[in-house]
Protein backbone atom coordinates (compact mmCIF):
# COMPACT_ATOMS: atom_id res chain seq x y z
CA UNK A 1 0.00 0.00 0.00
CA UNK A 2 2.69 2.51 0.66
CA UNK A 3 4.62 1.65 -2.41
CA UNK A 4 1.44 2.42 -4.26
CA UNK A 5 0.49 5.75 -2.34
CA UNK A 6 4.39 6.28 -3.30
CA UNK A 7 4.61 5.93 -6.66
CA UNK A 8 1.45 7.74 -7.31
CA UNK A 9 2.76 10.59 -5.36
CA UNK A 10 5.97 10.83 -7.19
CA UNK A 11 3.95 10.81 -10.53
CA UNK A 12 1.47 13.43 -9.12
CA UNK A 13 4.57 15.66 -8.86
CA UNK A 14 6.93 15.03 -11.93
CA UNK A 15 4.34 15.07 -14.70
CA UNK A 16 3.17 18.40 -14.00
CA UNK A 17 6.54 19.71 -13.70
CA UNK A 18 7.16 18.28 -17.20
CA UNK A 19 4.79 19.69 -18.59
CA UNK A 20 5.39 23.07 -17.29
CA UNK A 21 8.75 22.96 -18.61
CA UNK A 22 8.00 21.57 -21.73
CA UNK A 23 5.20 24.24 -22.71
CA UNK A 24 7.81 26.90 -21.13
CA UNK A 25 11.22 25.58 -23.30
CA UNK A 26 9.32 24.93 -26.35
CA UNK A 27 6.69 27.49 -27.07
CA UNK A 28 4.68 27.13 -30.85
CA UNK A 29 4.41 30.82 -31.61
CA UNK A 30 7.92 32.67 -30.46
CA UNK A 31 7.32 35.31 -33.11
CA UNK A 32 5.86 37.77 -29.56
CA UNK A 33 8.45 35.97 -26.85
CA UNK A 34 10.84 37.72 -25.18
CA UNK A 35 13.47 34.89 -26.25
CA UNK A 36 14.19 32.00 -28.12
CA UNK A 37 16.07 29.03 -26.51
CA UNK A 38 17.19 31.78 -24.70
CA UNK A 39 18.63 33.75 -26.78
CA UNK A 40 17.01 37.66 -26.83
CA UNK A 41 14.39 38.30 -29.74
CA UNK A 42 14.91 40.78 -31.74
CA UNK A 43 14.18 43.15 -34.44
CA UNK A 44 16.88 41.06 -36.81
CA UNK A 45 15.22 37.84 -36.05
CA UNK A 46 11.89 38.98 -37.23
CA UNK A 47 12.29 39.69 -41.37
CA UNK A 48 11.20 37.11 -43.83
CA UNK A 49 14.37 35.08 -44.19
CA UNK A 50 15.04 35.07 -40.56
CA UNK A 51 11.59 33.85 -39.57
CA UNK A 52 11.85 31.20 -41.87
CA UNK A 53 15.03 29.87 -40.43
CA UNK A 54 13.72 30.05 -36.97
CA UNK A 55 10.73 27.98 -37.63
CA UNK A 56 12.68 25.46 -39.01
CA UNK A 57 15.10 25.52 -36.00
CA UNK A 58 11.41 26.09 -33.37
CA UNK A 59 9.50 23.13 -35.29
CA UNK A 60 12.54 20.93 -35.20
CA UNK A 61 13.56 21.49 -31.53
CA UNK A 62 9.82 20.87 -30.34
CA UNK A 63 9.44 17.81 -32.22
CA UNK A 64 12.66 16.23 -30.54
CA UNK A 65 10.94 17.53 -27.55
CA UNK A 66 7.71 15.57 -28.53
CA UNK A 67 9.27 12.56 -28.30
CA UNK A 68 11.02 12.77 -25.48
CA UNK A 69 8.08 14.23 -23.37
CA UNK A 70 5.79 10.72 -24.80
CA UNK A 71 8.71 8.70 -23.87
CA UNK A 72 9.32 9.87 -20.25
CA UNK A 73 5.28 10.03 -20.03
CA UNK A 74 5.46 6.30 -21.00
CA UNK A 75 8.48 5.10 -18.41
CA UNK A 76 6.81 7.12 -15.76
CA UNK A 77 3.70 4.97 -16.28
CA UNK A 78 5.08 1.92 -16.05
CA UNK A 79 7.11 2.93 -12.52
CA UNK A 80 3.93 2.84 -11.29
CA UNK A 81 3.76 -0.90 -11.51
CA UNK A 82 7.27 -1.51 -10.21
CA UNK A 83 6.87 -3.69 -7.21
CA UNK A 84 8.31 -3.12 -3.87
CA UNK A 85 8.69 0.50 -2.28
CA UNK A 86 12.74 0.52 -1.98
CA UNK A 87 12.63 -0.16 -6.30
CA UNK A 88 10.26 2.11 -6.79
CA UNK A 89 12.27 4.85 -4.78
CA UNK A 90 14.91 4.17 -6.28
CA UNK A 91 13.60 4.12 -9.72
CA UNK A 92 12.08 7.42 -9.27
CA UNK A 93 15.15 8.70 -8.04
CA UNK A 94 16.90 8.17 -11.14
CA UNK A 95 13.68 8.70 -13.05
CA UNK A 96 13.46 12.76 -11.78
CA UNK A 97 17.34 13.24 -12.72
CA UNK A 98 17.44 11.68 -16.19
CA UNK A 99 13.84 13.44 -17.05
CA UNK A 100 15.03 16.78 -16.29
CA UNK A 101 18.54 16.21 -18.49
CA UNK A 102 16.22 14.60 -21.09
CA UNK A 103 13.98 17.67 -21.53
CA UNK A 104 16.51 20.63 -21.59
CA UNK A 105 18.39 18.46 -24.41
CA UNK A 106 16.55 19.79 -27.33
CA UNK A 107 16.69 23.85 -25.90
CA UNK A 108 20.92 23.25 -25.51
CA UNK A 109 21.13 22.58 -28.86
CA UNK A 110 17.99 25.23 -29.88
CA UNK A 111 20.15 27.60 -28.07
CA UNK A 112 23.59 26.88 -29.71
CA UNK A 113 22.07 26.96 -33.30
CA UNK A 114 20.81 30.49 -32.37
CA UNK A 115 23.72 31.89 -30.84
CA UNK A 116 25.75 30.51 -34.39
CA UNK A 117 22.69 32.30 -36.56
CA UNK A 118 23.12 35.50 -34.40
CA UNK A 119 26.31 35.54 -35.56
CA UNK A 120 25.52 35.07 -39.07
CA UNK A 121 23.35 37.96 -39.18
CA UNK A 122 26.39 39.94 -37.69
CA UNK A 123 25.14 40.52 -34.12
CA UNK A 124 27.71 41.06 -32.26
CA UNK A 125 27.14 41.65 -28.09
CA UNK A 126 27.13 45.11 -27.32
CA UNK A 127 28.44 44.36 -23.29
CA UNK A 128 25.98 47.67 -22.42
CA UNK A 129 24.62 47.27 -19.59
CA UNK A 130 21.52 49.10 -18.79
CA UNK A 131 21.03 51.11 -15.30
CA UNK A 132 18.31 53.20 -14.01
CA UNK A 133 19.42 55.85 -11.41
CA UNK A 134 16.43 57.10 -10.59
CA UNK A 135 15.50 53.71 -8.75
CA UNK A 136 18.89 52.24 -8.42
CA UNK A 137 18.43 50.54 -4.83
CA UNK A 138 15.12 51.89 -3.78
CA UNK A 139 12.66 49.06 -5.23
CA UNK A 140 12.05 46.36 -1.91
CA UNK A 141 8.45 44.51 -1.62
CA UNK A 142 9.65 42.09 0.95
CA UNK A 143 7.97 42.04 4.38
CA UNK A 144 10.71 41.61 6.49
CA UNK A 145 8.83 40.86 10.30
CA UNK A 146 6.46 38.55 8.78
CA UNK A 147 9.47 36.19 7.52
CA UNK A 148 11.19 36.33 10.48
CA UNK A 149 7.86 36.06 12.59
CA UNK A 150 7.56 32.72 10.33
CA UNK A 151 11.02 31.29 10.96
CA UNK A 152 11.05 32.35 14.61
CA UNK A 153 7.52 29.93 14.64
CA UNK A 154 9.35 26.99 12.86
CA UNK A 155 12.43 26.96 15.72
CA UNK A 156 9.64 26.62 18.23
CA UNK A 157 7.98 24.11 16.75
CA UNK A 158 11.67 22.34 16.30
CA UNK A 159 12.39 23.03 19.46
CA UNK A 160 8.93 22.09 21.29
CA UNK A 161 9.38 18.59 18.95
CA UNK A 162 12.86 18.33 20.74
CA UNK A 163 11.63 18.94 24.16
CA UNK A 164 9.01 16.38 23.75
CA UNK A 165 11.17 13.51 22.37
CA UNK A 166 13.29 14.33 25.53
CA UNK A 167 10.50 13.76 27.09
CA UNK A 168 10.78 17.20 28.96
CA UNK A 169 7.26 18.03 27.80
CA UNK A 170 5.37 15.03 29.11
CA UNK A 171 3.52 13.95 25.85
CA UNK A 172 3.37 10.50 25.11
CA UNK A 173 4.78 9.33 21.34
CA UNK A 174 4.56 5.99 21.86
CA UNK A 175 7.51 3.83 20.84
CA UNK A 176 8.73 7.04 19.38
CA UNK A 177 9.78 8.61 22.68
CA UNK A 178 13.16 8.73 23.32
CA UNK A 179 14.03 8.19 19.33
CA UNK A 180 13.95 11.84 18.44
CA UNK A 181 13.02 10.48 14.86
CA UNK A 182 9.97 13.18 15.01
CA UNK A 183 12.39 15.92 15.39
CA UNK A 184 14.51 14.67 13.10
CA UNK A 185 11.46 14.38 10.56
CA UNK A 186 9.90 17.52 11.15
CA UNK A 187 13.15 19.62 11.41
CA UNK A 188 13.53 18.05 8.00
CA UNK A 189 10.51 19.61 6.64
CA UNK A 190 11.08 23.33 8.40
CA UNK A 191 14.49 23.43 7.37
CA UNK A 192 13.14 24.68 4.16
CA UNK A 193 11.99 27.99 5.45
CA UNK A 194 15.77 28.39 6.81
CA UNK A 195 16.92 27.85 3.21
CA UNK A 196 14.45 30.16 1.87
CA UNK A 197 15.05 33.32 4.18
CA UNK A 198 18.61 34.76 2.93
CA UNK A 199 17.15 33.71 -0.83
CA UNK A 200 14.11 35.90 -0.06
CA UNK A 201 16.23 38.42 1.16
CA UNK A 202 19.10 38.39 -1.98
CA UNK A 203 16.53 38.39 -4.58
CA UNK A 204 14.73 41.98 -2.65
CA UNK A 205 18.17 43.43 -3.00
CA UNK A 206 18.65 41.93 -6.52
CA UNK A 207 19.53 44.70 -9.02
CA UNK A 208 16.53 46.28 -10.77
CA UNK A 209 15.56 45.15 -13.98
CA UNK A 210 15.44 48.13 -17.01
CA UNK A 211 13.24 46.83 -19.64
CA UNK A 212 12.24 50.62 -20.79
CA UNK A 213 13.29 54.15 -21.02
CA UNK A 214 10.26 55.16 -18.66
CA UNK A 215 11.64 55.15 -14.87
CA UNK A 216 7.99 54.77 -13.50
CA UNK A 217 7.29 51.24 -15.84
CA UNK A 218 10.98 49.58 -14.46
CA UNK A 219 9.86 51.05 -10.71
CA UNK A 220 6.03 49.16 -11.03
CA UNK A 221 7.91 46.33 -13.64
CA UNK A 222 10.14 45.25 -10.31
CA UNK A 223 8.12 46.16 -7.81
CA UNK A 224 5.61 43.80 -8.84
CA UNK A 225 8.16 41.51 -9.73
CA UNK A 226 10.04 41.47 -5.97
CA UNK A 227 5.97 41.38 -4.40
CA UNK A 228 5.02 38.29 -6.20
CA UNK A 229 8.04 36.44 -5.20
CA UNK A 230 8.11 37.85 -1.42
CA UNK A 231 4.45 37.05 -1.39
CA UNK A 232 5.10 33.37 -2.60
CA UNK A 233 7.73 32.81 -0.11
CA UNK A 234 5.90 34.22 3.22
CA UNK A 235 2.74 31.89 1.76
CA UNK A 236 4.61 29.05 1.34
CA UNK A 237 6.92 29.57 5.15
CA UNK A 238 3.43 29.82 6.34
CA UNK A 239 2.27 26.38 4.58
CA UNK A 240 5.19 24.27 5.71
CA UNK A 241 4.58 25.76 9.09
CA UNK A 242 0.99 23.94 8.88
CA UNK A 243 2.81 20.83 7.20
CA UNK A 244 4.98 21.06 10.67
CA UNK A 245 2.30 21.36 13.03
CA UNK A 246 -0.12 18.17 11.12
CA UNK A 247 3.55 15.84 11.32
CA UNK A 248 3.52 16.67 15.07
CA UNK A 249 0.02 15.57 15.88
CA UNK A 250 0.24 12.32 13.25
CA UNK A 251 2.77 11.60 15.26
CA UNK A 252 1.25 12.22 18.89
CA UNK A 253 -1.98 10.70 17.93
CA UNK A 254 -1.54 7.83 15.99
CA UNK A 255 1.84 7.18 13.09
CA UNK A 256 2.15 4.30 10.44
CA UNK A 257 4.13 4.02 7.58
CA UNK A 258 0.98 5.05 4.88
CA UNK A 259 0.51 8.21 7.49
CA UNK A 260 3.95 9.68 6.55
CA UNK A 261 3.78 9.37 3.20
CA UNK A 262 0.30 11.17 2.81
CA UNK A 263 1.81 13.78 5.07
CA UNK A 264 5.15 13.85 2.51
CA UNK A 265 2.61 13.89 -0.58
CA UNK A 266 0.82 16.97 1.14
CA UNK A 267 3.65 18.95 1.91
CA UNK A 268 5.16 17.98 -2.31
CA UNK A 269 2.08 18.61 -3.65
CA UNK A 270 1.86 21.89 -0.92
CA UNK A 271 5.35 22.82 -2.58
CA UNK A 272 3.86 22.18 -6.38
CA UNK A 273 0.90 24.48 -5.93
CA UNK A 274 2.93 27.11 -4.73
CA UNK A 275 5.21 27.05 -7.31
CA UNK A 276 2.35 26.84 -10.14
CA UNK A 277 0.69 30.16 -8.74
CA UNK A 278 4.05 31.91 -8.33
CA UNK A 279 4.67 30.98 -12.10
CA UNK A 280 1.30 32.28 -13.15
CA UNK A 281 1.55 35.90 -11.68
CA UNK A 282 4.80 36.05 -12.88
CA UNK A 283 3.83 35.07 -16.71
CA UNK A 284 1.18 37.06 -16.42
CA UNK A 285 3.23 40.30 -15.45
CA UNK A 286 6.09 39.76 -17.99
CA UNK A 287 3.14 39.42 -20.31
CA UNK A 288 1.81 42.92 -19.60
CA UNK A 289 5.31 44.62 -19.15
CA UNK A 290 7.24 42.73 -21.85
CA UNK A 291 4.85 44.24 -24.62
CA UNK A 292 4.35 47.99 -23.54
CA UNK A 293 7.32 50.16 -23.96
CA UNK A 294 9.55 47.40 -22.96
CA UNK A 295 12.33 48.27 -25.73
CA UNK A 296 15.95 48.08 -23.76
CA UNK A 297 17.23 44.68 -24.65
CA UNK A 298 20.72 43.23 -22.11
CA UNK A 299 22.66 41.49 -24.75
CA UNK A 300 23.74 39.07 -22.18
CA UNK A 301 23.03 35.94 -24.58
CA UNK A 302 26.91 34.88 -24.42
CA UNK A 303 27.13 34.69 -20.50
CA UNK A 304 24.19 32.23 -20.70
CA UNK A 305 25.50 29.03 -21.15
CA UNK A 306 23.66 26.42 -23.16
CA UNK A 307 20.67 29.55 -22.26
CA UNK A 308 20.97 27.98 -18.66
CA UNK A 309 24.12 28.34 -16.84
CA UNK A 310 25.00 32.01 -16.02
CA UNK A 311 28.66 32.56 -16.30
CA UNK A 312 30.14 36.62 -16.53
CA UNK A 313 32.85 37.46 -14.46
CA UNK A 314 32.58 40.92 -14.47
CA UNK A 315 28.79 40.84 -13.30
CA UNK A 316 29.09 41.15 -9.58
CA UNK A 317 25.61 39.73 -9.18
CA UNK A 318 25.05 36.50 -6.93
CA UNK A 319 21.84 35.71 -8.41
CA UNK A 320 20.05 36.28 -11.44
CA UNK A 321 16.58 35.54 -13.22
CA UNK A 322 16.56 32.56 -14.76
CA UNK A 323 15.74 31.97 -18.39
CA UNK A 324 14.33 28.31 -18.08
CA UNK A 325 11.44 28.08 -16.12
CA UNK A 326 10.88 30.14 -13.23
CA UNK A 327 13.56 31.64 -10.01
CA UNK A 328 16.30 32.77 -10.01
CA UNK A 329 19.95 31.05 -10.57
CA UNK A 330 23.45 31.85 -9.37
CA UNK A 331 26.39 33.82 -11.20
CA UNK A 332 28.75 30.98 -11.63
CA UNK A 333 31.93 33.01 -12.07
CA UNK A 334 30.81 34.68 -8.49
CA UNK A 335 32.99 33.50 -5.90
CA UNK A 336 29.90 32.19 -3.36
CA UNK A 337 28.75 30.97 -6.80
CA UNK A 338 31.46 28.47 -7.48
CA UNK A 339 31.34 26.97 -4.00
CA UNK A 340 27.40 26.66 -4.55
CA UNK A 341 27.72 25.46 -8.05
CA UNK A 342 30.21 22.83 -6.42
CA UNK A 343 28.30 21.94 -3.60
CA UNK A 344 25.12 21.28 -5.89
CA UNK A 345 27.57 19.07 -8.20
CA UNK A 346 28.25 17.30 -5.14
CA UNK A 347 25.16 16.68 -3.77
CA UNK A 348 23.76 14.65 -7.11
CA UNK A 349 27.23 13.09 -7.42
CA UNK A 350 26.21 12.19 -3.82
CA UNK A 351 22.34 11.11 -4.49
CA UNK A 352 23.52 8.85 -7.28
CA UNK A 353 26.07 7.01 -5.13
CA UNK A 354 23.60 6.97 -2.04
CA UNK A 355 21.13 5.44 -4.83
CA UNK A 356 23.36 2.82 -5.97
CA UNK A 357 24.17 2.02 -2.56
CA UNK A 358 21.18 1.49 -1.58
CA UNK A 359 20.62 -0.70 -4.76
CA UNK A 360 23.20 -2.80 -3.53
CA UNK A 361 21.75 -3.65 -0.38
CA UNK A 362 18.46 -4.08 -1.98
CA UNK A 363 19.90 -6.62 -4.14
CA UNK A 364 22.21 -8.41 -1.55
CA UNK A 365 20.36 -11.12 1.10
CA UNK A 366 21.84 -10.89 4.19
CA UNK A 367 23.40 -14.32 5.59
CA UNK A 368 23.79 -14.90 9.44
CA UNK A 369 26.56 -17.19 9.95
CA UNK A 370 26.42 -19.87 13.83
CA UNK A 371 30.02 -19.93 13.55
CA UNK A 372 32.26 -21.59 16.24
CA UNK A 373 33.11 -19.31 19.03
CA UNK A 374 30.40 -15.91 17.35
CA UNK A 375 27.50 -15.90 15.51
CA UNK A 376 27.92 -13.29 12.39
CA UNK A 377 25.44 -10.97 10.86
CA UNK A 378 26.99 -10.64 7.41
CA UNK A 379 25.63 -8.09 4.20
CA UNK A 380 28.50 -7.05 2.17
CA UNK A 381 30.62 -6.93 5.25
CA UNK A 382 30.05 -7.99 8.84
CA UNK A 383 27.64 -6.47 10.63
CA UNK A 384 27.90 -7.79 13.71
CA UNK A 385 29.74 -10.55 15.96
CA UNK A 386 27.62 -11.74 18.62
CA UNK A 387 30.62 -13.87 21.37
CA UNK A 388 28.55 -16.87 21.94
CA UNK A 389 30.10 -16.61 25.80
CA UNK A 390 27.90 -13.70 26.65
CA UNK A 391 24.29 -14.72 24.76
CA UNK A 392 22.09 -14.54 28.25
CA UNK A 393 18.88 -16.36 26.22
CA UNK A 394 17.33 -16.62 22.87
CA UNK A 395 13.81 -16.74 21.51
CA UNK A 396 11.81 -17.47 18.42
CA UNK A 397 8.91 -15.02 17.26
CA UNK A 398 6.50 -13.53 15.08
CA UNK A 399 8.14 -10.31 13.75
CA UNK A 400 4.32 -9.06 13.13
CA UNK A 401 3.81 -8.93 16.68
CA UNK A 402 6.83 -6.56 17.37
CA UNK A 403 6.44 -2.71 17.53
CA UNK A 404 9.57 -1.05 16.40
CA UNK A 405 10.42 2.19 14.77
CA UNK A 406 14.22 2.34 13.16
CA UNK A 407 16.27 4.78 14.84
CA UNK A 408 18.78 4.70 12.52
CA UNK A 409 19.95 1.86 9.82
CA UNK A 410 18.28 0.56 6.94
CA UNK A 411 14.50 -0.06 6.30
CA UNK A 412 13.27 -1.79 3.32
CA UNK A 413 11.05 -4.67 2.60
CA UNK A 414 14.18 -7.75 2.85
CA UNK A 415 16.35 -5.38 4.60
CA UNK A 416 15.97 -4.32 8.40
CA UNK A 417 19.01 -3.49 10.23
CA UNK A 418 20.41 -0.69 12.57
CA UNK A 419 19.41 0.27 16.10
CA UNK A 420 15.66 -0.05 16.29
CA UNK A 421 13.07 0.75 19.18
CA UNK A 422 11.47 -1.90 20.16
CA UNK A 423 7.86 -1.25 22.51
CA UNK A 424 8.38 -2.38 25.91
CA UNK A 425 12.12 -3.00 25.55
CA UNK A 426 14.12 -0.30 24.45
CA UNK A 427 16.75 0.58 21.65
CA UNK A 428 18.05 -2.84 20.29
CA UNK A 429 20.26 -3.90 17.29
CA UNK A 430 18.15 -5.48 13.95
CA UNK A 431 19.55 -7.88 11.24
CA UNK A 432 16.87 -9.43 9.46
CA UNK A 433 14.97 -10.37 6.60
CA UNK A 434 10.72 -8.91 7.20
CA UNK A 435 9.82 -11.27 4.58
CA UNK A 436 10.78 -13.77 6.44
CA UNK A 437 8.28 -12.99 9.22
CA UNK A 438 9.87 -14.87 11.87
CA UNK A 439 13.07 -13.54 14.26
CA UNK A 440 15.67 -14.66 16.68
CA UNK A 441 15.88 -12.49 19.89
CA UNK A 442 19.24 -12.59 21.15
CA UNK A 443 20.22 -11.45 24.51
CA UNK A 444 23.73 -10.55 25.64
CA UNK A 445 25.43 -8.70 28.67
CA UNK A 446 24.98 -5.96 27.36
CA UNK A 447 22.83 -6.00 24.21
CA UNK A 448 19.74 -7.28 22.48
CA UNK A 449 19.64 -8.88 18.79
CA UNK A 450 16.85 -9.86 16.94
CA UNK A 451 17.56 -11.73 14.03
CA UNK A 452 16.50 -13.67 10.79
CA UNK A 453 18.36 -15.26 8.32
CA UNK A 454 17.23 -14.70 4.39
CA UNK A 455 14.49 -17.30 4.45
CA UNK A 456 12.27 -19.07 6.96
CA UNK A 457 14.19 -22.08 6.56
CA UNK A 458 17.30 -21.12 7.15
CA UNK A 459 15.97 -19.15 10.23
CA UNK A 460 14.47 -21.88 11.62
CA UNK A 461 17.94 -24.10 11.31
CA UNK A 462 19.55 -21.02 12.15
CA UNK A 463 17.80 -21.22 16.10
CA UNK A 464 18.02 -24.90 16.52
CA UNK A 465 22.12 -24.54 16.24
CA UNK A 466 22.11 -21.75 18.71
CA UNK A 467 19.09 -22.07 21.33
Amino acid sequence: MTSMYFGLLMFVCAIPVLIFLYFSLYPRKWINKQRVFGVNNRPEFKTEKSSEFIDIVVYTHRKQANVIGLTLLIIAIILLFLPGFTIKMIAWSIYIYVSLFAILVPYALGNSEMKKYKKCLGIVNSKVLYADLKNAGNIHSLNVPVLIITNIFSIALVTVTALIDANIIPVELGIYNGTFICTAFISSILITNLIAMPFAFMVDNSRNNVISENSDINANYNRARKKIFADFIISLSWCINVVGVLSLLVFIFGHSEIHMVLILGFFLLLLLFSFSMYAVKKLALDKKYMTQDANLIEDDDDSWVLGIFYYNPKDKRLTIEKRVGMGWTVNIAHPVGKHITMLGILSVVGSLVLLIWIGMMATTPIKVINGNDYVICHQLWDEYRIDKNEIVSTEYGNLNELQAVRVAGTGMENVAKGTFSVSGVGKCKFFLNPMVGKYIKIVTEDRIYYISDDTLEATEALYESIK
